[in-house]
């Protein structure tokens, strides 16, 4: 191999890294954007879980049978009860 050779060859490889490089990097913008995407929704389901939770309660203390508030709130029977009665269980 001559010189040109070798230095075509070099070329050659360091656009084959630049182009992972670039790969990874694009990998990492795209995985904090993910990152702050799933900060917002655990934050905006807490939230929600507050609301339902309130609701839950109000439908009980309007007598709404408990079956049929599991039924509508997608909650197991159990998970309905330790929510009544304040335990911090969630599903």
């Amino acid at each position: 191999m001559d010189q040109d050779e070798h230095i075509a060859q070099l070329r050659a490889r360091r656009q084959h890294v630049e182009a992972f490089e670039g790969a990874l990097e694009a990998i990492r913008n795209l995985e904090s954007t993910l990152q702050e995407m799933k900060e917002i929704l655990t934050k905006q389901l807490k939230s929600e879980r507050k609301d339902r939770l309130a609701d839950i309660r109000a439908a009980d203390e309007a007598g709404v049978p408990k079956t049929r508030i599991s039924r509508e709130v997608g909650l197991s029977r159990a998970n309905l009860y330790s929510h009544l009665k304040g335990a911090t269980t969630e599903e």
